[in-house]
């Protein structure tokens, strides 16, 4: 059991407080009782079995009211479920040569916009992590299903020097093992319940090779979907960037694209898999403390009307100074 909102459960303290004011005052009661009425002559107050109903009845109205603090503080139950979920990993380009305007407004704001267009395009049950690339990889978003998040990771994204394509698909295999989904690889990357979504102008010059890279998706059997923004030449010593892109995708069981429509995008959901994972929830139970509460009002109100439905006691010299019947 937690609580969500715990400060509400100085609220509680009104307990105590409501307690000692329902003794204080079934003691002025039964003060006041005595001052009018001479227990000699005819019973003060209820009967003990009435007292004692009329007790309960208000024990049960405070708990009733303990349960407005609990309420707020909204209780919940942290429990896992498993779920069959894919995961993608967004691995976007960062790399200063991004900020060239062959595609308006900037390479960079067509891979955001395309980024953004992709969580539009996701099934909600597919979790979706950012990374991002320039001299180095690094995980900006674990694989979520917090697409807010993603959508202000994608907002601030800064850019260097350098594109290490290599380590940002490898950095992203990482995240989704650590999502779970690539415990039990699949007979082949179509079965996969991960996918890598690189969107660059370029292929990698810094860090784990695109070769190396390639092999562990392999390895991994989990396919690399790339594409290429702009139409950089590329270095004289390397293959074309386009070139090297495609033999990613294609040997890892991919897709290579030179665009970045809504319909490039969708097509690394058409036959994406899943694994069965643990996932953590949050299970409130808000809704249970004000039933609790209606239940323990009503108990009160049935004792209430038990206790004044009594016969009244007499008194020990009850009769005394009345007429006799008539003959």
């Amino acid at each position: 059991m937690t609580f969500l909102s715990p400060i509400w459960l100085w609220g509680l303290l009104i307990v105590p407080v409501l307690v000692v004011l329902a003794v204080v005052w079934e003691r002025q009661r039964g003060e006041a009782a005595r001052a009018f009425a001479d227990p000699r002559v005819m019973t003060v107050g209820a009967d003990a079995r009435t007292r004692l109903l009329r007790r309960v009845a208000l024990g049960l109205a405070i708990l009733a009211a303990a349960m407005g603090p609990i309420a707020l503080a909204r209780p919940a139950v942290d429990t896992t479920e498993e779920r069959r979920q894919g995961a993608v990993m967004l691995a976007i380009d960062t790399s200063n040569s991004m900020k060239k305007t062959d595609l308006q407004p900037s390479r960079l704001d067509a891979a955001k916009e395309a980024a953004n267009r992709f969580l539009d395009a996701a099934p909600d049950e597919v979790l979706v992590g950012l990374a991002t690339f320039d001299d180095r990889a690094v995980v900006r978003v674990v694989p979520t299903l917090d697409r807010p998040a993603l959508r202000a990771a994608l907002d601030n994204l800064e850019m260097k020097e350098g594109t290490a394509l290599g380590s940002a698909v490898v950095a992203s295999l990482g995240a989704l093992s650590g999502a779970g989904v690539l415990e039990q690889p699949p007979a082949t990357p179509q079965e996969s319940a991960g996918r890598v979504l690189v969107l660059t102008d370029g292929a990698g010059n810094v860090g784990i090779t695109p070769e190396e890279a390639t092999q562990r998706a392999r390895e991994k059997r989990v396919p690399v979907y790339t594409v290429m923004l702009g139409n950089d030449a590329g270095r004289p010593d390397r293959p074309p960037p386009p070139e090297t892109l495609a033999t990613m995708a294609t040997q890892t069981g991919g897709v290579f694209a030179q665009t970045a429509t809504t319909d490039d995008l969708v097509r690394i959901f058409e036959d994406i898999g899943g694994a069965l994972t643990q996932v953590p929830t949050v299970r409130q139970l808000t809704v249970l403390a004000p039933l609790l509460a209606l239940l323990l009002l009503a108990g009160a109100g049935a004792l209430v009307f038990v206790a004044r439905s009594q016969p009244v006691a007499r008194g020990p010299g009850a009769g005394i100074g009345t007429l006799p019947p008539l003959s």
